[in-house]
């Protein structure tokens, strides 16, 4: 092994040792792979006798696709397809801001370029990554993506002509993981005190119900049915019904009432929404059913009688954890996505079902129809204006959608309207196309073409271990899925009764040490008042800047000054206490993102513009004011929980005496 090849090795082992494993079996190749010089004297890569950078001038071709990069700042995630003789790479290394990803699948070539050409200072740097497959890749985005992180994708003209199809499938990959990336951050960003306010809320109730972790693989091997309100339910329900004993029906709440308009009463209902959703389930017959939801899942859900309840805590969120160290318990590997048709499908999964069978999943717009008959949204319709060329979604009845949809919310019918023409509106704007199970394009929604993407990466990862079924005939097509029907995937999987008469009743007790979860309790509300004072002291700071913005229009030496405060303020709290306690994080998450955003986008600093003066004013502002007033909240929320816990512990006191 030559010295630039070890070199080259000993970095790239420190974040993907798997590649440097790939690179170091490499065989002889048996393609033509030469070195000659270009016009300008500069060395160039001839693959088969095709010359991968610029014959002119290679220097020059870098530095033109790095200037006509839609974006190039801290935030940035630049990927860079093809590593070539890595003049690319070099000219990125120095002049682009961000994180840069070199993706190279061609090992043979890696190996050949690795033994000539010494990147050790290129590969010293933190911000940037080598890989060679997808699975490489997807790790060094997820330690890579940053809050509103920016995506380009960037390749040499021989990447383009010569691998084409591969170039373009990678290109759309990286751009899918991106958006689910974006998404996901995004929606944990923004959400997360939401999160944590819910999970408080009723938790007093929460800490009495089992965690699914105690039934991993409970009923192994038996067929499950994921029943959501897509318009294929419809088309199916005399199937289901035939089949309802034969197998475990997971139903997601929007689809309930068609079930039980039809004598089929699920096993299981799935409720994560953090809003008020009981329109969906405000019926007698959840007594008979297992209540399956989240931490967070809104707390009107738990005023109702369920025969059993079993609580999830997804490992993407930060409540989960904070909710399971509040009880003891330890996370395991369970997922939602954010959304409660994929939360269902992973509970049967961890259940051990197999076959799983996705029915209603239709994700798209099919035949006009948005969801299933007997569903709270049966009323909605995908149609084609033509005079605007494009779908769009009108309920069939306005006011009868109206006043079925909102009927629980007691306000005005003029509110009313202006709630569902906001819905409207947002459903519009959001209509996307998406690959049918024919081929075809249907009309969805940009959040149903994300599911889809979650769901068909459920699909790929998990359908070598378990028979993954989608009947949801004419909707859009989810890859790692086999689409056959509902009548064919039952009689083929479910043709014996099941009796489901013991689901859970062994495992349904639960004690907890409420003493325990008590003091932990109470150590949060210490936590939420030793950080409380540095948050009134930045109001003062802060408000003097907003007052000298305001006064002088302008961005005075003594308003610099309070900034300068507000911000070391700020990265006090920061470093000191908000990164080392989780409940003090989520509740200054969002705010901190942004505070984030704003200091790697611009320098904080006495020569600040007014507009980004006021930017950072706005950011301080809502970070130490209206943080302050979450903690305050949140301290409101910890006082009721505790108080009802103890008034638990003193009847369970009184009842064993």
């Amino acid at each position: 092994m030559s010295d630039i090849l070890k070199n080259n090795l000993d970095l790239i082992k420190k974040d993907n040792p798997n590649l440097v494993k790939k690179i170091l079996n490499v065989k002889e190749s048996a393609r033509t792979i030469e070195l000659k010089t270009n016009l300008a004297g500069e060395y160039n890569l001839y693959i088969d006798g095709i010359a991968v950078h610029s014959i002119s001038n290679a220097q020059k071709e870098a530095n033109e696709i790095l200037k006509n990069l839609p974006h190039n700042s801290n935030i940035s995630i630049h990927v860079i397809y093809g590593l070539g003789l890595g003049y690319l790479l070099d000219e990125f290394s120095q002049n682009a801001s961000g994180t840069i990803i070199i993706f190279e699948d061609d090992i043979e070539l890696l190996r050949i370029v690795l033994e000539i050409v010494d990147f050790s200072e290129i590969f010293k740097r933190k911000n940037i990554y080598i890989t060679s497959d997808y699975k490489e890749f997807r790790e060094a985005l997820d330690k890579s993506f940053r809050y509103r992180a920016k995506l380009s994708v960037s390749t040499l003209d021989y990447y383009y002509f010569q691998k084409k199809e591969k170039y373009e499938n990678f290109s759309k990959e990286v751009k899918r993981l991106f958006v689910m990336l974006d998404h996901n951050y995004a929606f944990q960003v923004n959400q997360i005190y939401a999160f944590l306010k819910f999970t408080i809320l009723k938790l007093y109730t929460k800490v009495k119900s089992p965690l699914i972790n105690s039934y991993e693989n409970y009923l192994k091997n038996k067929p499950a049915i994921i029943v959501s309100a897509g318009p294929s339910l419809s088309k199916n329900i005399d199937v289901l019904k035939k089949y309802k004993d034969n197998a475990y029906i997971f139903c997601v709440g929007t689809a309930l009432k068609t079930l039980l308009k039809n004598g089929i009463t699920p096993d299981f209902l799935h409720v994560i929404e953090k809003s008020n959703t009981t329109v969906h389930f405000n019926v007698p017959e959840t007594k008979d059913m297992i209540l399956v939801c989240e931490p967070y899942t809104h707390y009107t859900v738990f005023d109702y009688p369920f025969k059993n309840i079993i609580m999830t805590a997804a490992e993407e969120t930060d409540s989960s954890r904070w909710f399971l160290d509040i009880l003891g318990e330890k996370l395991i590997n369970f997922e939602t996505k954010g959304t409660v048709s994929y939360h269902a499908l992973y509970t049967a999964k961890f259940l051990g079902c197999n076959p799983i069978i996705l029915i209603g999943q239709d994700l798209a717009y099919s035949d006009g129809h948005c969801y299933a008959k007997g569903s709270a949204f049966e009323d909605l319709e995908c149609v084609f204006d033509e005079s605007i060329q494009k779908y769009k979604i009108v309920p069939k009845d306005f006011e009868g959608y109206k006043n079925a949809y909102y009927s629980p919310l007691n306000i005005s019918d003029e509110e009313k309207t202006e709630k569902l023409n906001a819905a409207l509106e947002k459903f519009n704007s959001e209509l996307v196309t998406v690959r049918g199970q024919n081929g075809e394009m249907l009309p969805t929604s940009a959040a149903y073409s994300l599911f889809i993407e979650y769901i068909k990466e459920f699909g790929l990862k998990f359908n070598k271990d378990y028979k993954l079924i989608n009947s949801s005939q004419g909707g859009a097509q989810i890859d790692g899925f086999e689409n056959t029907s509902l009548k064919t995937a039952l009689n083929q999987y479910a043709q014996t009764l099941i009796d489901k008469s013991e689901i859970a009743k062994d495992k349904f007790t639960v004690n907890r040490d409420l003493k325990s979860i008590i003091k932990k309790l109470k150590k949060e509300i210490e936590s939420i008042q030793e950080i409380t004072p540095f948050f009134i002291k930045g109001k003062e700071y802060i408000d003097i800047v907003g007052k000298e913005l305001e006064k002088h229009n302008k961005y005075t030496k003594k308003a610099a000054l309070n900034m300068q405060k507000a911000s070391a303020l700020y990265v006090n709290v920061t470093n000191n206490f908000t990164a080392h306690k989780r409940i003090l994080r989520m509740v200054t998450m969002k705010e901190h993102c942004d505070i984030t955003y704003l200091m790697k986008t611009n320098t904080l600093g006495e020569n600040l513009d007014l507009k980004s003066a006021k930017a950072f004013y706005e950011a301080f502002k809502e970070f130490f004011f209206y943080c302050h007033d979450k903690f305050t909240w949140i301290t409101c929320y910890l006082e009721i929980t505790i108080k009802n816990l103890e008034s638990s512990q003193n009847e369970s006191s009184n009842t064993k005496s």
